[in-house]
């Protein structure tokens, strides 16, 4: 229960800040098209916001490891809640895509690991980042459920995609309001430094690079998933941004099913390898099945795609960082981590904008 109680608040943090982020994710291609976007514009309108989380991941980890984590988290919450007004308030796509990198640029996501590596125990950290690995999976679910529901509404002349943006807003407010009422200040940590850690040591860690280049895979898989699967069901199969939430709601529920004992076999088991290569897997067979589908015009074996889509995502995003925190040393884990969520920004962006290219060209069957 300590445990929980320590990360609690910092889990609450993630979880509001990638709901804000993953709200919009299953309308967003769909809404940019509605402003004339082209499959680059879709592309960035999508994946803007990783392009920004790559230059500016590694100077807030940089920043994380010199001074108050909390102060650099809120900079960063600042920057996010703007980024979102900026989407909420326009109908111009150009703007859209300008509101899309300011949210990028308030890259947290390695402080917030940092800081809550540095307030539990070594013995039990493994156990902190997966509670918040679980807390961004259940984020990924109840955007995946509530956003295509809310987005097909219009509130005050707002479009529903327009309102997403504004909840975006206000979880990233209300998670400043948890920052500063409820984590303590970072903790004053003394580094003996030796050969091992200086500051390119980690540079020659091939386990460390495996997982940056794991995340950059992963994620540019993701992302590549939501832009094909909006425009897929919109223009092959005639489905509405209203009805989106009738195939995001049962495969986020199964991604979430199938996450608990995942994470179970990594975590306790230590079967992290094979974990990875079961995720690896199902977003292959969710890939060969949306391709299928889209050439053949099946309807059942793109729902089928989908559902194995989100399985692959949820086995993997649990545990992905908490592996990736194992490898360095306390010095470094801040900059390790930054650059673990820069190249899962890289593959966000790179992901984003070659899926809405290919998609334009040759549809989905690549």
């Amino acid at each position: 229960m300590n445990l929980f109680k320590q990360t609690l608040p910092l889990t609450l943090i993630s979880t509001l800040r990638f709901f804000g982020l993953f709200i919009v994710m299953p309308t967003i291609s769909v809404y940019a098209l509605s402003l004339g976007a082209t499959p680059i514009m879709v592309g960035l309108a999508v994946g803007g916001y990783a392009l920004t989380q790559i230059i500016f991941q590694p100077p807030f980890g940089i920043l994380g490891d010199k001074f108050d984590k909390r102060i650099i988290i809120a900079i960063g919450l600042v920057i996010f809640t703007c980024g979102s007004l900026l989407c909420a308030l326009t109908q111009d796509i150009y703007f859209l895509i300008l509101g899309r990198m300011l949210q990028g640029a308030g890259a947290i996501a390695s402080v917030i690991s940092a800081l809550i590596a540095d307030l539990v125990k070594e013995e039990v950290r493994t156990k902190a980042m997966a509670i918040m690995g679980g807390g961004i999976s259940i984020s990924f679910l109840s955007s995946m459920l509530l956003g295509p529901i809310i987005g097909r509404n219009e509130i005050g002349g707002y479009h529903g995609v327009q309102i997403l943006f504004f909840i975006s807003a206000l979880c990233s407010l209300a998670s400043i309001l948890i920052l500063f009422l409820k984590v303590p200040k970072t903790p004053k940590i003394t580094y003996i430094y030796n050969s091992d850690s200086k500051p390119s040591s980690h540079l020659k860690d091939q386990n460390l690079w495996l997982m940056y280049l794991s995340s950059f895979l992963q994620k540019a898989l993701m992302v590549s998933g939501f832009v094909l699967i909006p425009l897929v069901l919109h223009q092959d199969f005639d489905y509405s941004i209203h009805d989106l939430w009738k195939f995001y709601a049962p495969a986020g529920v199964l991604g979430i099913l199938a996450m608990a004992p995942s994470s179970i076999l990594a975590e306790k088991y230590s079967y992290y390898k094979a974990v990875m290569l079961v995720g690896i897997v199902a977003f292959g067979i969710a890939f060969i099945l949306f391709a299928l589908s889209d050439h053949f015009t099946l309807l059942w074996a793109f729902s089928a795609g989908i559902l194995v889509f989100f399985v692959g995502f949820n086995i993997h995003e649990p545990i992905m960082q908490s592996l990736t925190s194992k490898y360095p040393n306390s010095s470094q884990r801040g900059l390790a981590l930054g650059l673990f969520n820069t190249f899962g920004f890289l593959g966000s962006f790179i992901g984003a904008i070659l899926s809405g290219i290919v998609y334009n060209k040759v549809g989905c069957s690549i």
